[in-house]
């Protein structure tokens, strides 16, 4: 790029200037890509998907007991769901397949125990 000063100014060739101005907005667009995949929200899982949508209406709406935190093993929460327990219902294949069980299983054991 070839500058020169001209009254205090310092200017710039067109064909430099443009070359400038595209680098600049190259950097910029490349800045704001980073920003947004670091903001990218975290990956919501089938199991969990079910929770929100199904589970929660009782399990948080004071109908059911809290079963997040709970520190349970997969296999409990897996169990309670096929055969129901106490007033929970049973809920088929038909009501939730064998792979969004587990994974729901998988995320409620993981959900941080209450102290």
């Amino acid at each position: 790029m070839q500058a020169f000063e001209h009254s205090g100014e310092t200017s710039m060739n067109p064909s430099a200037r443009k070359l400038a101005t595209g680098l600049a907005i190259g950097a910029m667009l490349a800045g704001m890509a980073s920003v947004a995949v670091a903001q990218e929200a975290p990956k919501v899982g089938k199991g969990q998907r079910f929770y929100e949508t199904v589970c929660a209406k009782c399990h948080e709406g004071g109908i059911g007991p809290v079963i997040k935190g709970r520190g349970f093993p997969e296999m409990t929460y897996m169990v309670i769901v096929r055969n129901g327990f106490n007033a929970m219902p049973a809920f088929r294949v038909s009501d939730i397949d064998d792979e969004t069980l587990k994974d729901l299983a998988s995320y409620l054991s993981k959900t941080p125990v209450k102290p």
